[in-house]
C-alpha cells in the first residue's frame, strides 16, 4: 500500500482558519463602505429632490428659489417637508421599492429609523435678510455689481447735495407770512373843513404770488397728476411685515449680509425690476403701484402715490431751490419786480420781503412743472443748468404751463424712485417687498394662503438609519438653494 503525506491539507486548513475570517472581514468592510456610499448617495439625491420642489409661482415672478413648506395647501409644516425627503430617502436606499425586479438581491437593506431638522432658514427671519438674499443672489448673478455703478453716483449725489432738507411749500407760506405782516405807518392825521379826522385806509398791497399761494394750499396729488388714479387697497395685517411671523434660524453662517452700499441699490433695482409702479403698472398685482407702496407703506394706492410725490416734491424742491439761487439773472428779476411793488405801495422797506415771496412762488412753479412732467412719463435733470430752467417769471406767478407728454432731459420717474430708495432702511424695504410678493402669489389660483414664513431657504437635517445587518448609521446634512 502507498502512504500518502498530507502536508498540504493541514497547511491549507490552517490556512483557512487565517483566510476564513479575513475574507468574512473584508466582506463587511465592504457591505460597511457601500451602505455608507449608498447612504452619501440617497442623501444628496433626496435633498435635491427637495429643492426641485421650489414655488413655481414665486419663481415665475420674482426669480426667488423657495420651498414652500404649504405644498398642495393646508398648514405650512417643517414636518411636511421632511416626509416628502422621507419619501425620497425610502426610494433611494431601496432600489427595488416599487419596481420589483427579479433575481434582484439589496446587499444593504437599509431602512430610514427617523429625521429631524436641527436648523431651518425661512425667508422672513431676521427681518427678511434671507428673503433679501436670496434676491441679492439672483441680481448678482443676472448684472453683477458693476451694474449699479453709474446708478450709484446719481443716488449719492441726490443725498450728497441734502435736497430733502428744503420744503419749498414751507418757505413759500413762511415768505406770504412775512409780506402778510408788513405794517404801513400810519401818517399824520388830517382833517376835514369841519375839523373831523379823516380815517386813514392803508393801501393795497398787490400780493405779487397770489396763484402760487393759493395752489401751494390745495392737495399736491392733484396738482401733478392729470389722470385717473388707482382706487386699489389691501388689509395689511395679514401680511409679512404687520403679522406675527414663524422664526426660524436665521442666515447660513457663511452666507454674507450683502449690506453694503453698492449691495443695497442692487436691492433696489430688484424692487424696480420686479414691482410694479405708476408709471409701469404690473399685470396682476394686488396694488398697481407696489413700488410706491415700499416707499409709503399705506394700505391703498392712492395714499402711496400721494407720499411719493411729496418725496418727489422734497427732492426736486432743493434741486431747484439750489439752481434758482445760483442763477444771478432769475434773482435779478425777482428783485427788480419786488422793487416795483415796493414803490408802488411807497414802502421801499418791503422790497426784501416781496424778493423773497417771489423768489419762492418761482421756485415752487417750476417745482410742480418737473413733477407734473415725471408723473407723464418725462425726464427732468437733477441739477439743473440755467438752460434746464421751464418757467419764465410771469408764467410761474400765474400758474400757467403745462409740460406736455413726456419730453425733457435728465432722469425720468424711476430714476427719481431710486434716489428715494437710497435714504429708505434696508430692513424697511425688505419687509415692504415681502408684502409685495405675498400679495402678488396670493393673486395666483391656488396660492391664496401663501405666507414667506412658510418658505425655506435651506435647512440642516439629522437622519438616523438601521441595516437589518446590525448597523445603526447616523448623518446630518445640509441643504440650501445658494
Amino acid at each position: 500500500m502507498k502512504k500518502e503525506r498530507g502536508a498540504i491539507s493541514v497547511y491549507l486548513a490552517l490556512m483557512m482558519a487565517v483566510l476564513i475570517p479575513l475574507l468574512v472581514t473584508m466582506i463587511e468592510s465592504a457591505r460597511v463602505n457601500a451602505i455608507k456610499l449608498r447612504l452619501e448617495c440617497a442623501a444628496d439625491l433626496s435633498m435635491d429632490s427637495v429643492l426641485a420642489e421650489y414655488n413655481k409661482a414665486l419663481m415665475d415672478r420674482y426669480d426667488l428659489l423657495f420651498v414652500d413648506t404649504m405644498y398642495d395647501g393646508g398648514q405650512g409644516s417643517v414636518d411636511k417637508m421632511l416626509d416628502h425627503l422621507d419619501g425620497y430617502l425610502e426610494y433611494n436606499i431601496k432600489p427595488d421599492k416599487g419596481l420589483p425586479v427579479p433575481g434582484n438581491r439589496d446587499h444593504t437593506k437599509l431602512s430610514l429609523y427617523s429625521s429631524e431638522a436641527t436648523a431651518v432658514h425661512r425667508a422672513t427671519d431676521e427681518e427678511g435678510a434671507v428673503f433679501r438674499y436670496m434676491a441679492m443672489s439672483y441680481m448678482l448673478e443676472k448684472y453683477g455689481l458693476a451694474y449699479v455703478a453709474d446708478i450709484q453716483d446719481m443716488v449719492e449725489t441726490s443725498a450728497g447735495e441734502e435736497f430733502h432738507n428744503v420744503d419749498v411749500t414751507q418757505n413759500l407760506q413762511d415768505a406770504q407770512d412775512e409780506v402778510d405782516a408788513i405794517i404801513y405807518p400810519e401818517p399824520e392825521p388830517e382833517y376835514d373843513e369841519e375839523g373831523n379826522e379823516i380815517e386813514w385806509t392803508p393801501p393795497k398791497k398787490d400780493d405779487p404770488a397770489s396763484a402760487v399761494v393759493a395752489a401751494s394750499k390745495g392737495v399736491l396729488l392733484s396738482q401733478v397728476v392729470d389722470g385717473e388714479i388707482s382706487g386699489a387697497s389691501a388689509d395689511l395685517s395679514c401680511y409679512a411685515s404687520h403679522r406675527d411671523l414663524v422664526v426660524g434660524n436665521g442666515m447660513c453662517e457663511d452666507w454674507e449680509a450683502h449690506d453694503s452700499i453698492t449691495e443695497q441699490i442692487l436691492f433696489s433695482e430688484y424692487i424696480l425690476e420686479k414691482c410694479g409702479n405708476y408709471r409701469n403698472v404690473k399685470e396682476g398685482s394686488r396694488l398697481s403701484y407696489e413700488a410706491e407702496y415700499i416707499i409709503g407703506g399705506k394700505d391703498n394706492d392712492k395714499d402711496n402715490l400721494s407720499f411719493t410725490a411729496m418725496e418727489l416734491m422734497a427732492i426736486r424742491g432743493g434741486s431747484n431751490t439750489m439752481a434758482f439761487y445760483m442763477d444771478d439773472n432769475k434773482r435779478q428779476q425777482a428783485k427788480g419786480l419786488a422793487e416795483a411793488l415796493a414803490f408802488v405801495i411807497a414802502l421801499p422797506e418791503a422790497a426784501e420781503a416781496f424778493e423773497i415771496l417771489i423768489c419762492c412762488a418761482w421756485i415752487y412753479a417750476e417745482t410742480i412743472f418737473d413733477l407734473k412732467r415725471l408723473f407723464r412719463g418725462g425726464r427732468v435733470p437733477l441739477i439743473k443748468k440755467a438752460e434746464d430752467w421751464n418757467l419764465t417769471l410771469d408764467k410761474a406767478l400765474l400758474m400757467q404751463f403745462d409740460p406736455g407728454e413726456g419730453g425733457g432731459e435728465g432722469q425720468d420717474y424711476a430714476d427719481y424712485l431710486r434716489m428715494i430708495f437710497y435714504l429708505e432702511p434696508l430692513e424697511l424695504k425688505t419687509q415692504r417687498c415681502m408684502d409685495i410678493v405675498e400679495m402678488d402669489i396670493r393673486q395666483v389660483s391656488g396660492y391664496a394662503d401663501f405666507c414667506l414664513d412658510n418658505c425655506v431657504a435651506g435647512a440642516t437635517v439629522q437622519m438616523i438609519f438601521n441595516s437589518w445587518y446590525g448597523y445603526s448609521f447616523f448623518m446630518e446634512r445640509r441643504f440650501r438653494y445658494a
